[in-house]
């Protein structure tokens, strides 16, 4: 079974000291927009850089009732049961300077779950630790083994829509279009499922696999094991976070193994109108280029296994934009591509949900 922790929403602090508000801490920003997803009461963010402040408003999002504390002894006193690794350090490797906070966190009993792509549960320090506190190490990233399989077809013959978050770039809104998304189809009464494929929104509370974590020639198939599950369960409505951009030279062959996996009968394109360069590749031999939606959205069709995908909506992601250039952002795209196009974080994804309940 895919990694998923339906437990009730448990108390919860995100740990990312020095990453809180900065692009390395995508993760634990995800948890604070959503207010924990589906799993988490938050109560702290731990980052003595932000102290004294209020989570939301680091983000510009306005107030959360969720503080930012100095140290993981105030988060323990503010009454977290769990610490999840809200940041994502260059390498995915654990920094030397977060080892006594985790080892001090799991000797007091607090569960802990890292996205790193090195395993806690492979230290023996801190697997000592865990058994010290009676605590538990999560490592969302490790894959089971159970997923590794060949695809074979058997998702098109599911008589389910498949909606793929898909993107133009990286860090281009995929989490956020895919859980408000969800959370749209499923306040409308569809059976709606929401299927991850990246450690934060496995946290958000969403079923599936890291897929950057499996080997490359299981991951369509994979995926495409956790869908059929999800189907077999009820689901008829499954909302597909994807992964870059099946055009990214450094990550598209993770993001066209997700799209086999998912044959898509609907597409949402996220994307960050006016930006030109890939995110995070500017150390590139040359500048990598941004394609416009409709670009990527010809191959993402041209390649998907299902024949006649439909483009749901494009979701922008407007936050360089004053209100009222994003409104008219939105207006241009939604008028170039003849589907809806909105800014999650701005506008309500109704129209885009009822677009894919309709057709």
């Amino acid at each position: 079974m895919p990694m998923v922790y339906h437990e009730g929403r448990r108390r919860a602090a995100v740990y990312a000291p020095g990453a809180y508000g900065r692009e390395e801490g995508k993760t634990g920003h995800d948890l604070v927009i959503f207010d924990g997803g589906l799993l988490w009461n938050l109560v702290a963010v731990v980052d003595p850089f932000n102290a004294g402040r209020d989570a939301g408003e680091v983000l510009g999002l306005g107030r959360k009732g969720i503080p930012v504390v100095r140290s993981l002894r105030e988060a323990i006193e503010a009454g977290a049961e769990a610490i999840i690794l809200g940041a994502a350090p260059v390498g995915g490797r654990l920094p030397g300077e977060w080892r006594r906070d985790i080892r001090d966190a799991l000797e007091a009993g607090l569960d802990v779950y890292s996205g790193l792509h090195t395993f806690l549960s492979d230290d023996p320090e801190l697997r000592e630790a865990a058994e010290r506190g009676g605590a538990r190490i999560v490592d969302v990233r490790k894959p089971d083994p159970r997923y590794f399989r060949v695809w074979d077809g058997r998702v098109l013959g599911t008589e389910m829509k498949r909606v793929l978050v898909a993107g133009t770039d990286c860090e281009a809104g995929k989490n956020i279009a895919t859980y408000t998304l969800y959370r749209a189809l499923e306040e409308r009464g569809a059976s709606a499922c929401m299927i991850g494929t990246g450690q934060t929104m496995l946290l958000l509370g969403a079923r599936g696999l890291v897929m950057d974590a499996v080997p490359s020639d299981f991951v369509a198939g994979a995926l495409e094991q956790v869908i059929v599950e999800e189907y077999e369960r009820g689901c008829k409505i499954a909302v597909i976070e994807g992964q870059a951009a099946v055009t990214h030279e450094a990550y598209g062959h993770v993001s066209l193994g997700i799209l086999r996996g998912a044959s898509p009968t609907h597409i949402v394109v996220a994307h960050v109108p006016g930006r030109r360069w890939r995110a995070a590749f500017s150390h590139a031999w040359k500048p990598l280029r941004v394609p416009e939606p409709g670009e990527e959205l010809a191959l993402l069709r041209a390649l998907n296994p299902y024949p006649d995908a439909v483009l749901a909506g494009i979701t922008l992601n407007t936050s360089a934009y004053s209100p009222e250039e994003a409104k008219r952002i939105e207006e241009e795209y939604t008028r170039t591509y003849m589907a809806p196009a909105v800014d999650p974080l701005r506008t309500e994804v109704d129209s885009i949900a009822e677009r894919i309940l309709r057709g």
